[in-house]
């Protein structure tokens, strides 16, 4: 199967490394064993790999893009002059457009301080990842010094982490296609129910992040 490295997030001690199959299937990619890989991945965003994998067992929706990566064949990096958003379009990814109330199919709950999450009472959405473009900038802040970006939504803010590699940047512009995630649930050390909070994981306006592949290949498709 090939894949496109789509985003790299931290984690405590690994990554979680999400691709995109050539047939739109959204993927994160764990070891042959099932953990995440190392801090020291070979995985980077826009490279492309062929792998050979299974899905991973004890899948608990709505995380049901795990698979187990058994071979892995490194074969080049999407060419610099294509965007991901015309990869999406043309695998045919669906695209959440607008504010992020529509964000994992309308099941987000939103705490007071404006952080989206689900928790056990609610409709899952399909999948933990997606991709969307918001209609209004959004600024960057730190909390507890972790940096957070800001939607200045009608009807109170929103509060998404930022668990991504690139540079944080002051301001992400309306119109810039992110990814976001849903991270593994947890109960925040006993003081909630068991949750799984929305998240940040990229953007690809590479304007704005600076972004240098280390490498393009000519000719290599997705």
């Amino acid at each position: 199967m090939r894949v496109l490295i789509v985003a790299k997030t931290h984690l405590s001690k690994a990554v979680c490394v999400g691709a995109l199959a050539v047939n739109g299937r959204f993927l994160r990619l764990l070891d042959e064993h099932g953990s995440n890989p190392p801090v020291h991945t070979e995985y980077e965003v826009r490279q492309i790999w062929e792998i050979k994998c299974r899905k991973a067992y004890k899948l608990r929706p709505p995380h049901t893009e795990d698979v187990n990566v058994l071979h892995k064949k490194y074969l080049g990096t999407l060419d610099n002059n294509r965007s991901l958003l015309e990869v999406l379009e043309k695998c045919r990814t669906k695209i959440w457009n607008g504010n992020p109330e529509i964000l994992f199919d309308d099941c987000l709950l939103w705490s007071k301080k404006g952080s989206g999450f689900l928790n056990e009472t609610c409709n899952l959405p399909q999948s933990s990842v997606g991709f969307w473009i918001p209609d209004k900038p959004m600024v960057k802040y730190l909390l507890y010094e972790k940096v957070r970006y800001l939607y200045p939504g009608e009807t109170g803010k929103r509060s998404l982490p930022y668990v991504g590699f690139a540079s944080p940047v002051d301001t992400i512009p309306a119109g810039t296609l992110l990814r976001v995630s849903l991270a593994r649930w947890w109960d925040k050390y006993g003081e909630t129910e068991e949750r799984c909070s929305l998240q940040l994981s990229g953007w690809y306006d590479l304007s704005e992040t600076g972004y240098q592949p280390n490498e393009v290949n000519e000719g290599i498709s997705f």
